[in-house]
């Protein structure tokens, strides 16, 4: 069988949702850290006025620049931030914001890892032998089903449990998934270099 491996239009194609998934999966992190805790509560606390709350741009400060952040400042509370204080704040703003940005940098690292790794697989699947619809089917569920059994894979593709097992087979052989639990019945397979990205 031959096959045109096209890696940019794969690598948009099926990294770029993956990629979105775990951006917005950091910004919520982010949102509800004990860092992002800490500058609300100051932000109210110093700048605020009695009843006030955070606008939705000051809830996400980090996305402002200090200027940006003095004019929302100005809008959610009515008041400017005192000429003495300013040099206090912008310092205090961009320690925290040199926390974000080397959070930011290590999930950037994760994610081109995760990527290139699908990518690499999936070269390796479309260059291997044999390889069957079904077994492209169940690499590309493997990022959203990165542990499973044989059963879950009939069920979600909608197939015959041989046709599941050849299938669980070819990823196994090309070395894509492992096997875990060491017995013939009942096992369990991983996706494990892509969990290993994810859980460091």
């Amino acid at each position: 069988m031959h096959v045109v491996f096209h890696p940019v239009v794969n690598l948009l194609d099926h990294g770029l949702l993956l990629i979105q998934r775990l951006f917005q999966t950091f910004f919520i992190l982010l949102s509800d850290s004990d860092v992002s805790g800490h500058s609300h509560h100051r932000i109210l606390t110093d700048l605020g006025t009695p009843g006030a709350a955070l606008n939705q741009k000051l809830t996400a400060w980090w996305e402002l620049d200090f200027h940006g952040f003095m004019a929302e400042v100005r809008k959610a509370f009515k008041r400017e931030i005192p000429l003495r204080q300013r040099d206090d704040w912008e310092g205090w703003l961009a320690f925290f914001l040199e926390g974000v940005e080397a959070a930011a940098t290590e999930a950037e690292r994760s994610i081109v890892s995760i990527a290139s790794l699908i990518a690499a697989d999936r070269r390796k699947l479309l260059t291997a032998p044999k390889v069957g619809a079904v077994s492209m089917r169940l690499f590309e569920s493997l990022p959203m089903m990165p542990r499973f059994t044989i059963q879950q894979v009939r069920q979600r593709l909608q197939t015959t449990f041989p046709t599941a097992t050849a299938a669980v087979k070819m990823l196994e052989g090309l070395g894509i998934v492992a096997e875990l639990t060491g017995q013939k019945k009942n096992r369990s397979f991983s996706y494990q270099g892509y969990v290993d990205l994810l859980t460091q």
